[in-house]
């Protein structure tokens, strides 16, 4: 079930990141460093926004939400999520204000603040309504809702930097306006109500009080997530972070391009599942989550690690070249360690209501990331900042680890695991003797290779597995007897 889910989402989940892969990259021949250190502000603040104002009513539609419901019913939540809809854009509009005096390069003017509201508002609405097509099942609408917003915005971010300014202003607009689009066209596929007229509190207190705690849960996340960007703002100035700003997103997208393409799946049956009484199978998908995880992330951090040099001397600007390839392999195993506890052992705990658990693993995360990326960045710049990251989510996934397996009784598969890192492994031999790239073509070339070699690996360490499949597929293709 999880890879035939993971299958239908594989579009949303491919495009999305792909085209933040690419803007990034693209972006780096039009913004000077500030201004892509501000761009990368805003975005991650927007996170921050949408957690007090939406999140903790879309946790509550992806956990609870029926895929049907009676006509009343249905008609009172609409019109409540409307209602909440509506009273977010203050909050948006407020956010904003703060951002522009919070951001030392952000310039203070009411341009500014309506660009960076509309473009608040804009993608929290997105993200509520893809949690609800996720809740429903609407690949459709979830795939428009996430893929929309970062195509369109980036060929209209083109246009504009191009054609207007190089700005990030210009860039937030274009994805604003892209991410409008994507809420008109996908909305109406899930059902919306147009106008709030009735906000039933039932609906509410039952979100909130499910939603709440996750809410501090998720504001925690969020700073453990975030708190390197506005420690290297603070330290070392926003045309410093614009330098790191590139390797280290450009790090974190990859391992969280690997992370999202299985959680995107896995959380609705996991949560069906326990919802239908059935704990037992719950867990043994987030197992299989943990090992697809691992499976798709390892080769990616290592692949990274390998090719990052030449990749980013052939792909990134000249001003930039030198920082993103000296963090990016780091940056990506710093996410990828992060990502792998949130999607699987911390979800355990959300999807079990253990929210004091979860709290635990947050806190750890948040002191150790911050003292220990403040001290890297203080006694050995960027590497030292990226270093102290990692390590301080390690300690956190250590943590989150030992409470799952300990107090609720997950088990780790250690045998997948082993067998994809042997397969990473010989992978990363593969590469070393493969010369660095000297043009795009080659690299491409080497990307190649190395995925083939990493998945001849993963056949022959699932023999069983690759040979039941194999059979499947021939016995398909076969023709009907007469």
């Amino acid at each position: 079930m999880l890879i035939r889910q993971t299958i239908r989402y594989l579009p949303a989940q491919l495009l999305s990141p792909a085209f933040q892969l690419l803007s990034m990259i693209m972006w780096t021949y039009w913004l000077q460093p500030g201004e892509m250190g501000t761009y990368v502000l805003v975005s991650a603040t927007q996170e921050f926004v949408n957690l007090i104002a939406l999140s903790w009513f879309s946790i509550y539609a992806l956990r609870f939400m029926p895929f049907e419901r009676g006509a009343a019913e249905r008609a009172d939540y609409l019109q409540t999520e409307a209602s909440i809809l509506a009273i977010s854009v203050p909050v948006s509009i407020v956010a904003a204000l703060a951002t522009t005096l919070m951001l030392s390069h952000a310039e203070f003017n009411w341009q500014s603040i309506a660009i960076i509201a509309f473009f608040y508002v804009t993608r929290g609405a997105n993200s509520h309504y893809s949690e609800r097509a996720r809740a429903q099942s609407n690949i459709g609408a979830y795939t428009i809702l996430q893929t929309v917003g970062p195509i369109l915005g980036f060929a209209l971010g083109l246009a504009f930097v191009e054609l207007v300014a190089p700005t990030s202003n210009m860039l937030l607009f274009a994805y604003g306006i892209a991410q409008l689009i994507a809420h008109l066209v996908a909305a109406p596929l899930i059902g919306f109500a147009v106008l709030p007229r009735v906000l039933r509190g039932s609906i509410v207190r039952a979100a909130f009080s499910y939603g709440g705690p996750v809410l501090m849960l998720f504001g925690l996340g969020w700073i453990a997530e975030n708190n390197f960007r506005y420690i290297v703002e603070h330290v070392s100035g926003a045309t410093a972070f614009g330098l790191m700003a590139v390797g280290w997103g450009l790090g974190r997208r990859c391992a969280s391009f690997g992370a999202m393409l299985v959680a995107a799946a896995a959380f609705p049956i996991a949560a069906r599942l326990l919802n239908e009484g059935r704990r037992q199978e719950a867990f043994q998908q987030l197992g299989t989550n943990a090992s697809l995880l691992i499976g798709v992330m390892a080769p990616t951090v290592a692949g990274l690690i390998m090719i990052g040099a030449p990749a980013t001397q052939l792909l990134i600007a000249p001003l930039y070249r030198e920082m993103t390839a000296t963090i990016l392999g780091l940056s990506a195993l710093a996410g990828a360690i992060r990502f792998l506890h949130v999607h699987v052992t911390d979800q355990i705990f959300v999807l079990e209501k253990r929210i004091a658990y979860a709290t635990i693993v947050d806190l750890v995360e948040i002191v150790a990331t911050v003292a220990l990326t403040t001290a890297g960045l203080l006694i050995h710049g960027p590497v030292g900042a990226v270093i102290g990251a990692a390590a301080g989510s390690a300690i956190a996934a250590i943590v989150s680890a030992a409470l799952a397996v300990g107090r609720m009784g997950f088990v780790i598969p250690y045998v997948d695991i082993g067998k994809i890192l042997l397969a990473t492994v010989a992978m990363t031999v593969g590469l070393h003797w493969i010369p660095p790239a000297q043009s795009i073509a080659a690299l491409v070339a080497t990307i190649l290779a190395g995925m083939a070699i990493y998945a001849g690996a993963i056949a022959l360490a699932y023999q069983a597995d690759a040979r039941r499949i194999a059979m499947r597929l021939m016995s398909r293709r076969m023709p009907a007897p007469v």
